[in-house]
């Protein structure tokens, strides 16, 4: 017995669509037009009822002929543009401008808005009959106001299929060139457990996950587990945001090549995944709340979103509605909303996604010049992109220029401790602290020096949106748990990212390090050494040792050119982290030698920030060092690094997060990289390109921290590993009490020292160094007491680690809750004498005892390749039909075409016969055979060539045979059309005969 399956799951969409969402059920009488699929009567009637004065404008001109002038004009801008731009920007009918939908009004300014907004007429057709010369028929069609605008193709998996088979049944089969899969702005191929929707059908790979999670379920009882779709994809209210927001045009553009060539990149349209449509539209509707609830703002939100997650856009779309926000009281939720980025991200792929939100127009700034945040803060301008670095001064500016303390301002922060590379001042850093982040090389400071002392902020005016990939317990403390999550496994598992965390080549390396024999130790001074810096400078020159650093290049070139030189088509890119800025030196010296020597055809970069060499103070600098003047006309090194014979690139802390460089796909470390940093870092290899596949990832580690790695990828995978906890207010006057208690300084010393620092601070802004001096001795007279009430190395050494652990909690605490004065003073005391009160060795005499150590023994030893036993589990299959990557086509047989060609057309069996006679005859022949045979893995000749030259070969047997009318028929010559299936029957016989 047939299974009707099927029908069942299409029938409770549309009865949903009817009952749940009130469309209206088309009927057969509402087609008039089967070339462009405009419901006309739902046209007109949408214009007249919403524009009455407009349609009788034109009424007066044209009288009887307005319906078809208006028709007229759109059919003629369609020949244009796309219908969704048409939709959104109207249309003009001879100087008069028409509205094609009605947006649902921002703000109740007036009873007309909401009533036009009613007026919207959404209609739908079941089994819609789009082709009068076939048979052929789309399970369902969506109208706005007359105007198709979805294409939905369903299938059901208890009838063995699944959502690609309605791609490669339902829409790769058919004729593209109608309209119908034209005009619409959203093609969905759905089963009823899973889906995928694109912009433009014509391509199974345009077509996009659209899961609610990893594996959908119904919220509702008695519903499907793709609810998700017809529920609240599909609904009245978010079909007029695509239109009104989230729908974003990116036009054709032209690019020049290294090698002269013009690559030309079509136009297309930009839909949101369903994470990035949820994370939006749930925040803007949660703000609305809020506000609409307690008149005010104030709140913190962290989106916990992976890489290859979409974020740039996610911001875009977020900061969009943000700004469109209004309350119930019909005022506007915020005035500014303030996108944060790194210099990098802002400089290129963040900048380049805002500007494909031409729609906005003037309402995005960036900031290209020292002027221009205050000058657009000042103009109040809607939307304003710049440096996470400038959050301090923002933050000035909002709390003491007059006219902006009650500004309300939205901040969408970028992997805000990402973003890093600076100084950072005391209010940024309070905010976005992550232990687990390295040292920072020097990048740019703020535009002006935040003050050092606390000041509690006033953000009852502000909401915090903080995107991550990667989440720190800090931040969940702060911004509380995730308020959407899209997973890695979820990224990976639908095949926007690669998993770089499946197995690791581990190497370690071993050393012993000792005083040379000249020298000799001085007596113990006093002064002591912190433990940690120590620790890193003694494995620093370790892994700066130019023999071991020429073994690992030796065994990094042999693995590049055994697994990296071929990966992603011959285009593969490595990239080697260096334990420090002069061991990369020295990598980059080796490794190029090595290539020059071998004469390779690829070459080597070293990306850093510029410093002074600590030995021979020379001045290292990367514009130099790569000659990126000379050779490249002063370009980045990463644009450098784009260029097809760039192949290697070693880094020093740079570039090691927020790097984008999708030919990435080996790297080699020689740093050990643990916790967030570890997953951040080895994430740069992750970016998907059309030549890059899973096998051609490739993880060397030289410190042998593989399982370190693998820990900390397996708990950020399925989203975030730590959950909100309110923080403790008792915390820190119960450590101000505990340091008290250690009888070191009274409160009265505290309290006079606090006094004087504030006092030196404050005239040194005025160039008076009295204050200072007075400070200096005060300092020497509390040092004296320190050691005198703790005079053992380990109870001051316990006590300075006191005032550290106050100074970190202070940072998170202060956020919540108001402290005593007293406990709140004391972070200044606590912060300074913490670097005050242990006179330390300086920097350039542990350089100098460094010099005296040498390595005396090394080795790299090989502990070979080690495997995630948590690695996520192989991407989604993607269907099984002809020209998938990698799988053998499907055998098929003539009589089974014959099938298919007679239940979509109506064909005699005399027809029938010929049909037979002539796939049979084509087939057998030698010269056919051979070149389809020979090419078999080639799918490009399959399609461009194979195809084109046996339909041309079925032609000819049609005028052989003088069956002239069947070259006429449209059925036979369309695209799809029998003829085309005729010579696709042909080569997957001949395929499948010989596989």
């Amino acid at each position: 017995m047939p299974s009707n399956k099927e029908n069942l799951f299409r029938d409770h969409i549309c009865k949903f669509l009817e009952k749940g969402h009130k469309y209206i059920p088309l009927s057969k009488s509402d087609f008039t037009d089967k070339e462009h699929h405009i419901i006309e009567k739902h046209l007109i009637s949408f214009i007249a009822s919403t524009q009455p004065d407009k349609y009788a404008g034109i009424q007066e001109n044209y009288g009887a002929d307005t319906d078809r002038e208006i028709i007229k004009a759109l059919k003629e801008e369609l020949t244009k543009k796309q219908l969704w731009l048409i939709m959104r920007n109207g249309i003009e009918v001879k100087g008069t401008g028409i509205e094609l939908y009605k947006p649902k009004p921002r703000s109740a300014t007036s009873k007309l808005q909401k009533e036009n907004y009613k007026k919207n007429i959404f209609s739908f057709s079941k089994e819609y009959y789009y082709n009068k010369l076939t048979q052929e028929r789309i399970d369902i069609v969506i109208w706005l106001n007359g105007l198709p605008i979805i294409v939905i193709e369903l299938k059901h998996e208890d009838e063995g299929q699944i959502c690609e088979d309605a791609i490669f049944n339902s829409f790769l089969n058919r004729d593209l060139e109608n309209e119908i899969y034209r005009m619409p702005f959203l093609y969905i191929a759905s089963s009823n457990t899973e889906i995928k929707v694109a912009t433009n059908p014509n391509s199974e790979k345009n077509f996009r996950w659209f899961n609610a999670e990893l594996v959908n379920k119904a919220k509702t009882k008695g519903e499907y587990p793709v609810e998700h779709l017809y529920r609240n994809a599909l609904s009245k209210e978010n079909i007029v945001k695509y239109l009104e927001h989230y729908l974003v045009f990116v036009p054709a553009n032209e690019k020049i090549t290294e090698h002269g060539e013009i690559l030309t990149t079509p136009s297309f349209t930009i839909f949101p995944r369903y994470h990035q449509l949820r994370a939006s539209k749930r925040l803007a509707e949660d703000v609305k709340g809020h506000v609409n609830k307690n008149k005010t703002l104030g709140k913190k939100y962290l989106i916990n979103h992976s890489a290859g997650s979409g974020k740039t856009l996610t911001i875009a779309w977020m900061a969009d509605l943000l700004d469109s926000l209004y309350s119930d009281e019909n005022k506007k939720v915020f005035d500014n909303v303030i996108i944060l980025t790194d210099r990098r991200s802002l400089d290129k792929n963040v900048k380049d996604d805002l500007e494909k939100f031409t729609h906005l127009g003037t309402k995005i700034n960036f900031t290209k010049r020292s002027g221009d945040l205050a000058n657009f803060l000042d103009k109040n301008r809607a939307i304003i992109v710049t440096t996470i670095h400038k959050f301090g001064h923002i933050q000035d500016k909002l709390q003491s220029a007059t006219g902006l303390k009650n500004r309300k301002v939205a901040f969408l922060i970028d992997e805000a401790h990402r973003s890093q590379d600076g100084k950072m001042a005391l209010k940024q850093r309070q905010y976005f602290n992550n232990q687990d982040t390295p040292d920072f090389e020097e990048g740019d400071d703020t535009e002006n020096q935040i003050e050092e002392k606390i000041k509690k902020l006033n953000t009852s005016n502000q909401v915090f949106v903080a995107f991550t990939a990667t989440t720190t317990p800090k931040a969940v403390s702060f911004f509380g748990g995730p308020f959407d999550t899209y997973t890695e496994e979820e990224a990976i598992k639908e095949g926007y990212i690669l998993d770089v965390a499946q197995n690791i080549i581990s190497y370690e390396t071993l050393y012993n390090l000792s005083f040379n024999k000249a020298y000799v130790p001085k007596q113990k001074d006093g002064k002591d050494f912190p433990s940690g810096v120590v620790s890193k400078a003694l494995k620093t020159i370790a892994f700066n040792d130019d023999g071991l650093i020429q073994y690992k290049s030796g065994v990094i070139i042999k693995l590049f050119e055994e697994k990296v030189l071929n990966a992603a088509n011959g285009k593969g890119k490595a990239m080697i982290v260096a334990s420090s800025r002069p061991a990369g030196l020295k990598y980059y010296k080796t490794i190029k030698t090595i290539l020059q020597e071998k004469e390779a055809g690829y070459k080597t970069l070293f990306a850093f920030s510029d410093y002074t060499d600590p030995i021979t103070n020379e001045s290292i600098e990367e514009i130099k060092i790569n000659e990126l003047n000379s050779l490249h006309n002063n370009k980045l090194i990463e644009d450098v690094f784009d260029l097809e014979d760039y192949r290697v690139l070693i880094v020093a802390n740079k570039f090691q997060t927020g790097f984008d460089q999708p030919l990435l796909s080996a790297m080699f470390l020689d740093k050990a990289v643990n916790g967030v940093n570890a997953v951040q870092t080895v994430s740069r290899l992750n970016r998907k390109h059309v030549d890059k596949e899973q096998d051609d990832i490739l993880v060397v580690d030289f410190t042998n921290n593989s399982n370190k790695i693998f820990e900390a990828f397996n708990k950020h995978r399925k989203g975030s590993p730590y959950k909100e906890k309110e923080p403790n207010k008792d915390v820190l006057p119960e450590l101000y009490k505990e340091i008290i208690a250690k009888e070191v300084f009274t409160e009265p010393e505290i309290g006079t020292y606090i006094k004087a620092y504030m006092d030196a601070e404050e005239e040194a802004g005025k160039r008076n160094s009295t204050a200072d001096a007075l400070l200096s001795n005060l300092n020497q007279d509390y040092r004296k007491i320190f050691k005198s009430k703790l005079p053992k190395i380990e109870g001051q050494k316990e006590y300075i680690s006191l005032l550290n652990r106050f100074v970190n909690l202070y940072y998170f605490i202060a956020q919540f809750f108001v402290l005593e004065l007293k406990v709140n003073n004391f972070i200044v005391f606590a912060e300074v004498m913490a670097y005050t009160l242990m006179k330390k060795g300086k920097t350039s005499e542990l350089v100098q005892l460094l010099k005296n150590i040498e390595l005396t023994k090394g080795a790299v030893k090989y502990h070979g390749s080690r495997v995630n036993i948590h690695k996520v589990k192989e991407p989604k299959v993607t269907g099984l039909k002809m020209g998938i990557g990698g799988q053998s086509p499907p055998k098929t047989t003539i009589e089974d075409a014959l099938v298919e060609i007679e239940q979509k057309y109506q064909i005699s069996k005399a027809d029938a016969i010929v049909i037979k006679e002539i796939c049979e005859d084509i087939s057998k022949r030698y010269d056919i055979k051979k070149r389809v045979t020979d090419n078999r893995e080639n799918k490009n000749y399959l399609k461009n060539s194979a195809v084109p030259k046996v339909k041309s070969e079925v032609k000819q047997e049609y005028m052989n045979r003088e069956l002239w009318e069947k070259l006429e028929d449209p059925i036979y010559i369309q695209r799809g059309g029998i003829i085309s299936l005729m010579g696709k029957t042909i080569i997957k016989t001949i395929l499948g005969a010989t596989g």
